[in-house]
This record gives structure tokens, C-alpha cells and sequence, in this order.
């Protein structure tokens, strides 16, 4: 098939579409994306989950906070989880952890990391920060249900904000969704 009669065809499915699959946003910013290629129109839309609040995040949830997949994922739980000096972070809240998880994922609720939860340095406290000083803090790959979930980026934004070395954060974009997508194993929390 030349791209021509592809992009057309692509066109006629997207029109064929209902009208209440097209009731999403794909961010807080852009309802859809339009383009022309060789003549044809093209438009991308989402449906689903209502945006706000479940928006498309962005690659990367912080400037020097580095985003992984899933073959990362492994190698951290087994050189730093496994080896206690790092913690898999599940920022969704209780109910969805223990649903199912990733396995070796501890459920830290995005929202007890904000600056106005008077736990919050307790929390700091079991994540290894002493008294201000993060050297001797746990490494965290942070991650909530999936690349429409604002809550382990905040989650990200919220410890950096607390003095949490960005070298020290790694972000999961996919989340729980992308892992259970691949057919990666699941854990009831305990």
C-alpha cells in the first residue's frame, strides 16, 4: 500500500469512530493534534479516561530525573531493592496497591509526599533521609498506573522539592498498566 492510500485509509477508520470515543483530552493543553502530509489530514484524538485529571505526562517528570522501562525496572529491583539500598515506589493510593503491584513495590501514596503533610518527614525518615542529609537515602524508581497518571510525577516533583537528589530518583512513565500490558507478573500487597 503506497502512504498516500494509507493515510487515507487511516482517515476513513478515524471517521468511522463514535463520536463519544473523541471526549478526551490527550493533555491539559492540547485536545487533539492536527497535521497534513502529502495532502491528506490527519487528526489524533483520544478517548478514554477524562483529561483532567488523566492527562498524557510528559517523558521525563523532572529536569535530571531519568525515566526507565521495564528491563530497567528488573535490573533495579535486583541490584537495589534486592540488595537494600533502593525502593520501588508505588505512588497510587491504597486501595490500588492492594489490588495488585509490582512485585517488590512498597505503596508510598503520592499525596503524603506534598509539602503540607505534617508526616511528610517522617516518611523522608523511612525513605533514609537523616535529619536533612539524603547521603545514606534510598535510590526510588517511582511509578503509578500508567503514562495518563499524574501521581508518580508529582510524586517526583514533591520529593525533589524536599531536597531528594535527582540522581537518586528514576521515573517509570509506563506504570502498572504498561507492566501488566506486557504480561509481566503481578503481587497482592502485604
Amino acid at each position: 500500500m503506497n502512504h498516500g492510500l494509507f493515510l487515507t485509509a487511516v482517515a476513513a477508520i478515524a471517521l468511522a469512530l463514535p463520536v463519544s470515543a473523541q471526549d478526551s483530552r490527550i493533555s491539559e493543553d492540547r485536545d487533539r493534534f492536527q497535521m497534513t502530509v502529502n495532502g491528506a489530514s490527519i487528526s489524533i484524538f483520544r478517548s478514554g479516561a477524562a483529561c483532567p485529571p488523566a492527562c498524557l505526562q510528559p517523558m521525563q517528570a523532572a529536569p535530571g530525573v531519568g525515566t526507565i522501562g521495564e528491563l530497567e525496572m528488573l535490573d533495579f529491583l535486583e541490584l537495589f531493592v534486592a540488595g537494600g539500598s533502593g525502593l520501588l515506589v508505588d505512588t497510587r493510593l491504597p486501595e490500588g496497591y492492594a489490588a495488585g503491584t509490582v512485585p517488590g513495590a512498597v505503596n508510598v501514596p503520592s499525596a503524603t509526599l506534598r509539602p503540607g503533610n505534617p508526616y511528610r518527614d517522617d516518611l523522608l525518615n523511612a525513605l533514609g533521609v537523616r535529619s536533612g542529609d539524603f547521603s545514606a537515602a534510598f535510590d526510588l524508581v517511582v511509578f503509578g498506573t500508567g503514562p495518563d497518571d499524574a501521581d508518580a510525577a508529582e510524586a517526583v516533583r514533591s520529593l525533589l522539592e524536599a531536597g531528594y537528589p535527582a540522581t537518586k530518583l528514576k521515573y517509570y512513565r509506563g506504570g502498572l498498566n504498561a507492566w501488566v500490558g506486557l504480561g509481566l507478573s503481578t503481587a497482592a500487597s502485604r
